[in-house]
């Protein structure tokens, strides 16, 4: 007799924690780029500045920032239950182990 396989359903990824997935991701390849590019500069004898390269990875990783505070204020906002929240329980309680 043979066993029926149950299909275990998909946890769908919601759409903002995707978009800071995909920004993550840019902004660690934009750093990544930068470094390369000043590298590459350095080593082909550039005897300039470079804080163009630094202002670009400074903007991307500053937009991230932004972006990600605003999700975990999303995620905190969403994260409660009948208005009980996870600092609320463990008020006077040792909650971490």
């Amino acid at each position: 007799m043979k066993g029926k396989r149950r299909r275990t359903k998909k946890k769908r990824v919601s759409f903002s924690k995707l978009l800071l997935l995909l920004e993550s991701g840019i902004v660690l390849y934009t750093t990544y780029e930068g470094f390369a590019l000043a590298k590459f500069a350095v080593e082909s004898g550039f005897m300039g500045t470079l804080p163009w390269i630094a202002t670009m990875v400074t903007a991307a990783w500053g937009a991230y920032g932004t972006s990600a505070a605003c999700y975990y204020a999303k995620a905190k906002a969403e994260n409660t239950a009948g208005g009980v929240t996870y600092e609320t329980v463990c008020r006077g309680q040792d909650c971490e182990g």
